[in-house]
């Protein structure tokens, strides 16, 4: 038995148990995110969503790869020396930039013709600071294997959003209600990693170097960039749709890209959050193969529900969302792309850390976030539909670069990653043929036609996963049934 069986043993059940609290806690976000719909305008929506990525901004700004550096160096003797480093660079950085922004809201609010944001930056900083307590503790987790733990704060987090953004959303709260929801989702959230992680693991002091810092800071600032990035590609488009085409259309468009973000967030990006340690674990040797199967399978996962996502998208929003909402049908199928091409670039984003090549990293997130806003703002002329479209093909072009940087230096196979990721498109490609071709018979409400289109979908995707990739469908199976076995 190699030392790899059981780090793939962890990663999948790892992998299992992010996924499966995640999806159970959205479930639980999706339902009350479509019942806040009925308590808040387009226009409260769009404030509190642009409110929102101010402060995350912020929160980027003041993260410079003190996590990574946690889990990629902190082990053997020296790990509670570098973890406490950790610790007090993150709650050092993060108080000042936080309680910065909050101060400068007003200002920046009216850069982004959006003055009504500014009210709600204050409180959501404030749910980022108690975030950033959590954040040590987290990477202590996660470098342990220990993902569970990690999952069920996250999904305790969601559940508690729901239900307090939802009731002081009832009571007439407006856009505070979101600003509740999300101090005590951090609250919830960070107070379950404390306890998981225990005190001496994140909170032993020890003395301080500038040294350490200072390695701390080469390892984390190219990472640090990347993921300024990286986030920024997800969020900043948002801004500039504030800026382009006014609060109401944001709100519309930053739910629309919530709900085609659902397969990338909650299902590609733990699968990346657990691959990074765990590829960090192995022997460089192994890791090339362990990329190829991860993208095969997580391909394999994602890209029907993605796909799958944006062929429903009318029947699903004409049956959850009331009439002010339905312009998030169009750009709901126009975003779908995002699920299909973002999960890649985290999972090549994982091999890339693991071999600290992080310079890399942060020039494709540059170049990606480059191309992504200049193309939404050459194309909003032809309106917002348009702008949304150049997202998805920014990031697929993303997907492209980052595959064959992964690929140079006799990194994984050209080959085995484009046969991984072409398998389950073509049997997706098969799906939408079937369930389009059967659209004009269901002469029904939107409700049973969202149904029974799901339901032949994934019938149909199914077949033609095993007909088509069939080595690595059997493979996914067999892995979920090992799962399975070792937790009876």
């Amino acid at each position: 038995m190699t030392d790899a069986a059981p780090t793939a043993r962890s990663t999948a059940r790892g992998v299992a148990w992010m996924t499966a609290t995640s999806m159970g806690a959205r479930i639980v976000g999706l339902l009350g995110t479509i019942a806040m719909t009925r308590f808040l305008a387009p226009e409260v929506v769009g404030e509190v969503a642009t409110a929102s990525i101010i402060t995350l901004t912020a929160g980027w700004l003041s993260t410079w790869g003190f996590g990574q550096y946690a889990v990629v160096y902190g082990r053997g003797d020296a790990a509670l020396e570098i973890t406490w480093h950790a610790t007090v660079a993150y709650a050092v950085v993060g108080v000042v930039g936080l309680g910065g922004v909050a101060l400068a809201a007003p200002w920046l609010a009216g850069l982004l013709d959006a003055s009504g944001a500014a009210h709600y930056v204050p409180g959501l900083a404030a749910a980022a600071v108690i975030r950033r307590i959590g954040a040590t503790p987290e990477r202590v987790l996660t470098r342990g294997l220990r993902f569970r733990a990690v999952g069920l704060a996250a999904a305790a987090g969601e559940v508690t959003y729901s239900i307090v953004a939802l009731a002081c959303a009832a009571r007439g709260w407006g856009g505070d209600a979101v600003v509740a929801g999300n101090v005590a989702q951090s609250t919830m959230a960070t107070a379950l990693l404390v306890r998981a992680a225990g005190w001496r693991a994140w909170a032993t002091p020890a003395r301080l170097r500038w040294s350490r810092f200072a390695h701390m800071m080469r390892f984390g600032v190219p990472l640090a960039v990347q993921g300024i990035a990286h986030s920024a590609s997800r969020y900043w488009g948002t801004l500039l749709v504030t800026r382009l085409f006014g609060a109401g259309a944001t709100g519309v468009y930053n739910l629309a890209y919530n709900l085609a973000d659902v397969p990338a967030i909650y299902v590609g990006e733990q699968l990346a959050l657990v691959l990074m340690p765990s590829l960090a674990g192995l022997p460089p040797e192994r890791r090339a193969r362990a990329l190829e199967r991860s993208a095969a399978l997580l391909s394999l996962i994602i890209f029907p529900l993605a796909i799958g996502l944006g062929l429903v998208a009318q029947p699903l929003v004409a049956t959850a969302l009331s009439g002010a909402w339905q312009g998030v049908a169009t750009l709901l199928t126009v975003l779908a792309a995002l699920s299909v091409f973002r999960p890649i670039t985290w999972v090549l984003s994982a091999y890339l850390e693991s071999f600290g090549r992080t310079g890399r990293l942060m020039l494709l997130e540059i170049a990606n976030l480059a191309v992504m806003l200049g193309a939404m703002w050459l194309l909003s002329p032809l309106g917002l539909a348009w702008s949304a479209a150049a997202i998805g093909a920014s990031f697929g072009l993303y997907a492209v670069a980052g595959v064959w940087v992964a690929t140079r230096d006799g990194g994984p196979s050209v080959r085995r990653l484009a046969l991984g990721f072409a398998g389950p498109l073509a049997a997706c490609g098969v799906m939408a043929a079937a369930v389009l071709a059967v659209r004009p018979w269901l002469a029904v409400p939107a409700p049973a036609q969202l149904a029974l289109e799901v339901a032949i979908g994934a019938a149909v995707y199914v077949a033609a996963a095993f007909a088509i990739c069939g080595p690595t469908a059997r493979d996914l199976v067999s892995l979920a049934r090992g799962l399975r076995r070792q937790d009876a």
